[in-house]
């Protein structure tokens, strides 16, 4: 959840201040009440690395301009790397569904965080296993994806989103083919309020990572985003926080909130990027205690207080441009206000067509 937070902030730009602090808490050595930092969760180095866990990681560092070859001490593109399953294992708790796959990684999403983490290293060559791994998982009938890997489960709205995010940086024929069928899928799914169907309803957080993939080709798309931001708006409460699904219990839920935020932005996790040069790192929350209850203590060693984040790199991406990719980011007094703003933000805010006249190859 704490890198979740910190897409959404990267996403929208509303307190670069605040994602250097939780950047910085990730990357230096930060601890929990526990004891535990970042890795304690990526198991990098041990035999129950997680490469969901670890492309995650590495998709925010990279977001941010930091090194995911040096992120928290360690190169997390050499253990996606290292991580790639060279064939199924049969050992209890599930290692490696098959040849490509991550170990550890059990669903779409985590398989493509990892996709998504090498490619934007520049290290496709390293990814074409886990990328044919990906495709290999396409419901062929629709071109959507299911949730889980190595066990059966539904084709989704947010797994279809995610792996759409992925292959769009890939220029190929087929992983272009491929993002388009997911695209039509997707759009097929929306609601008639504008929410998409997720596990537990009318789903914020399947409507948000919705206009993420349909933003992918937003010209063509333009409606059914505009439709769904309605949608997201509708679900916000007066704390600025959002509900988990539409007509259940209300009441603001920090992972529907994150998703909303950052998604309704409609940039792909693909290409996000939040250049945080000029801050400076800040104290943070001590976690022993209740949120805003404690006394700020700084639990990142290594900052001399004087340096300022590392600027934003310039980013590969694919053929077409995102939000990011045209420079354009959401901005607002308010992260409570971002949907107020995204719902009436015109389309020529939004992401240049997929299609270009020439294709739009790089």
């Amino acid at each position: 959840m704490t890198i979740d937070g910190a897409y959404a902030l990267a996403a929208t730009g509303h307190d670069n201040a605040t994602l250097r602090n939780i950047v910085d808490f990730l990357d230096k050595g930060g601890k929990d009440a526990s004891g535990r930092g970042v890795h304690d969760w990526t198991k990098i180095g041990t035999k129950y690395a997680g490469g969901g866990f670890i492309g995650k990681t590495a998709v925010l560092a990279e977001a941010v301009g930091r090194d995911p070859r040096a992120f928290g001490g360690q190169d997390l593109i050499a253990a996606l790397a290292k991580g790639t399953c060279p064939a199924a294992t049969p050992a209890e708790p599930r290692k490696c569904a098959g040849r490509g796959n991550y170990t550890y990684a059990t669903s779409v999403f985590s398989q493509s965080l990892g996709v998504i983490a090498q490619v934007r290293a520049g290290e496709t060559a390293a990814a074409a296993e886990p990328i044919t791994y990906l495709k290999s998982l396409r419901d062929p009938a629709t071109g959507a994806w299911p949730s889980l890997i190595g066990e059966k489960s539904d084709i989704e709205v947010d797994s279809t989103a995610m792996a759409a995010m992925t292959l769009d940086l890939l220029p190929d024929t087929d992983s272009q083919t491929a993002v388009d069928r997911a695209l039509v899928w997707l759009a097929d799914q929306q609601l008639p309020d504008g929410g998409f169907p997720g596990a537990s309803g009318n789903s914020v957080n399947s409507a948000a990572l919705a206009v993420q993939g349909l933003s992918l080709d937003a010209g063509k798309y333009a409606d059914k985003i505009a439709k769904a931001r309605k949608f997201l708006a509708s679900q916000q409460n007066k704390d600025g926080g959002f509900n988990v699904v539409k007509g259940g219990q209300p009441g603001s839920d920090v992972r529907a909130s994150t998703q909303a935020v950052g998604g309704a932005t409609g940039i792909s996790f693909g290409v996000l990027t939040r250049d945080m040069s000029g801050t400076t790192p800040e104290p943070v929350p001590s976690i022993t205690g209740q949120p805003g209850t404690s006394t700020p203590v700084i639990i990142t060693p290594g900052e001399d207080g004087s340096g300022s984040g590392s600027p934003g790199a310039g980013q590969r991406h694919g053929r077409r441009g995102s939000l990011a990719a045209t420079g354009s980011q959401v901005t607002g007094p308010a992260v409570a206000a971002v949907l107020l703003v995204l719902v009436g933000w015109g389309t020529t805010h939004a992401a240049r067509r997929r299609r270009e006249t020439d294709g739009g190859r790089a």
